[in-house]
């Protein structure tokens, strides 16, 4: 089961930031707080997740410059490397 978000970003910066922070070789402190779409998805971002991010841009002049720094922010998420496992959970019974 995937949980899905769709959501209409008009500034890139604070989750530029969290996913450059994430794809980044240093484990550094991530704050996750400076917005609240980054504090929303910080179990999706940083967990056991899957994750996919559709980038939408344009081939208008007049969009040039929000087309660049959309690729730019997708080039950067696929930087982010999460580590998906299969939760299991036990009950009283399987652990007799």
């Amino acid at each position: 089961m995937y949980n899905v978000f769709l959501i209409t970003i008009n500034s890139f910066l604070t989750p530029s930031r969290v996913i450059a922070a994430l794809g980044s070789p240093s484990k550094s402190h991530i704050n996750f707080r400076d917005s609240k779409l980054t504090r929303i998805l910080q179990p999706v971002l940083s967990g056991n997740a899957r994750m996919t991010i559709i980038c939408c841009a344009t081939p208008l002049e007049l969009y040039l410059e929000k087309t660049r720094t959309t690729f730019q922010f997708a080039s950067r998420a696929t930087l982010v490397k999460t580590r998906t496992q299969i939760n299991e959970f036990l009950d009283d019974r399987s652990l007799i």
